[in-house]
Formats: C-alpha cells, structure tokens, sequence
C-alpha cells in the first residue's frame, strides 16, 4: 500500500525507460569546447557512412539555434544557454533532460522544439538498439559455424584458395591483408575466371597510382604492374560482380587510378568505369580464408548448411 501511494506521488518520468539508449558526454555541465568537438566530430562523414542518431539531430539543432555561421568563441549568454539544453536533448538521460525542459517553461516554443528533437533522437536510437539485436540474433550461431568441417585440405592457404571458386576468391581479396604477402593475390589474379571486380579491387588495394610514380621496382609493385597490363589488356573475360565500394573506398581508388592513367603510358592506359561497374550481382562466397585456413561464410552456411535449431 505504502509503496503505491508514494509511486502516485512520484510518478516516473516520461522518457526515463529509454535512458539506457544515450551517452552522456559531460553529465556535470558541458563547456564550450565540448559542445564544439561534439557539433564538428562527424562533419567529414560522407553519405553511406554511419552516423550516431545523437550527433545528426544535435549538429541540426545547432545550425537551427546558431545560424550559418558558428561562432563558438563569442557563445555565451542566452545562446550558449539553448545551445547547452540542445545538448542535453540529445545527450543526457531522462532526468536532466526534464530539469531543461523546467528552463525554458516560458518559452513554449523552445521548449516544445527540444519535446520534438527529444522524440526524434529516442526513436532514432531505439531503431538502432533493435538493429544491433537482430544482428546479434543473426550472429548467434557463429560458433557452430566456425567449428563445421569444410571438406577442404591444405597448409596453406594458397592450398585452400586453390579448392575455392571465383566468389570465394572475390571474397579473399577483399579482405586480403597485405602484410601477409602477395602469393595468393597472384595466383587469383592470374585465373582467366577471376572477375574483373577482383582484379581490380586487387590492383587498388596495391595503390596503383604510388607505383606508377615510383622508378625502383619490389615484389609488390611488379605485381601491380603486371595486374594493371592485364587489365588494360583485357584479360578478364568475366565481369558479372559488383564491388559496391563504400563511398570513401571509392574515392580514394578512383584517385590512384587517375595518378596512374596521368603518366600515359602502359600499363596504367586502364578502361574507364572499372571502379563503378555495376555488375549483374553480388558476390556469393562459400568460404573464406583466415591465416592459413579456411572456414564456410556464415551466410552460406546458415542458408545451406545450418542444422534446424533445437526446440
């Protein structure tokens, strides 16, 4: 009885069940300059790149209360004070939310707009929370699949890349590490049913446009020479993958191919478009490789593979 009444005298407040979803930066009041890392942290943040729901809708809100022009070193008085509470709108927990919120209760339409970002931060993050679930739920049969046998054999993993197809080898290349040595770049490239995707995904990586440049020769840039002349020469017959590159992957090979192409000589004459080939579709591996051994994707084997789980 006693614990009902004193729960109708301090009922809970709204929002306080979705605290778990925010990070708070400077629980104990934020200064200046913390309120400016916070607004400049994600502005070179290209358009597919992931970017914390709290930052879009505090940088939105800042350019909203500051105008075009931030002048974070003469913040202060009334501005700094809303810049403060658009902070804690989209950065602290429930309880010092509200306690802004008792701030502004003169001004309704202030007050309201932070109700607003409120809400849209809290939806944002709760989809994310639920994304990041259903990945984990994805993921939860990752053990299983690691200890599956695969039927191959080998020592190395040239001896298992040997045993793979033109997918698995897509996928080895792109998670190629080149510290490991080039061995089996080489041998994948020099496949006639390695698709062009792989190759060129393999000569970017190889930053064809430093080699171009350089006079003296290693292993390395050998063969990145040697896969530029096939791919100028149009080695690859099959050309049915896309890369579908992240946009700052993208960015950054099309600047080495235009380095490379600038000198005007062969082999660095390479086709246009290699990099944003659409392909006919995407790359469906059945392994991939890690050191020297190989393992099923996870996907396929979930798809193909996976026993039924036990009820």
């Amino acid at each position: 009885m006693l614990a009902s009444l004193l729960a109708r005298l301090a009922p809970l407040r709204p929002g306080r069940n979705a605290d778990d979803l925010f990070t708070p930066f400077a629980p104990h009041g934020p200064p200046v300059q913390v309120l400016r890392e916070l607004y400049h942290r994600y502005e070179d943040a290209l358009d597919d790149e992931f970017v914390p729901a709290q930052h879009v809708h505090y940088r939105a809100l800042c350019d909203r209360l500051m105008g075009v022009v931030h002048g974070w070193e003469w913040l202060e008085g009334l501005r700094l004070r809303r810049v403060i509470s658009a902070y804690v709108a989209c950065f602290e927990q429930s309880e010092a939310f509200q306690f802004q919120l008792s701030l502004w209760r003169d001004d309704a339409g202030f007050s309201a707009l932070l109700s607003q970002v409120r809400a849209h931060v809290t939806a944002d993050l709760q989809r994310h929370a639920d994304r990041e679930a259903e990945r984990r739920r994805y993921y939860s049969r990752w053990d299983e699949c690691m200890a599956a046998p695969t039927g191959l054999f080998g020592v190395t993993r040239l001896d298992f890349i040997k045993q793979m197809g033109p997918d698995d080898w897509h996928e080895a290349v792109l998670s190629w590490d080149w510290d490991d040595g080039i061995a089996g770049l080489e041998w994948i490239t020099a496949q006639r049913d390695c698709d062009r995707a792989t190759a060129t995904f393999a000569l970017c990586s190889g930053r064809p446009g430093e080699v171009a440049l350089r006079f003296r020769q290693d292993s390395h840039d050998t063969f990145v020479r040697d896969l530029a002349a096939r791919l100028e020469g149009g080695f690859y017959p099959v050309a049915e993958l896309s890369l579908a590159l992240p946009l700052r992957t993208l960015v950054g090979f099309e600047h080495q191919l235009e380095v490379a192409r600038a000198t005007g000589v062969s082999p660095w004459q390479l086709p246009a478009g290699l990099v944003t080939h659409s392909g006919c579709r995407q790359h469906r591996p059945r392994y991939v490789v890690q050191g020297n051994a190989a393992r099923f994707h996870y996907g396929y084997w979930l798809e193909h593979l996976a026993p039924r789980a036990r009820r």
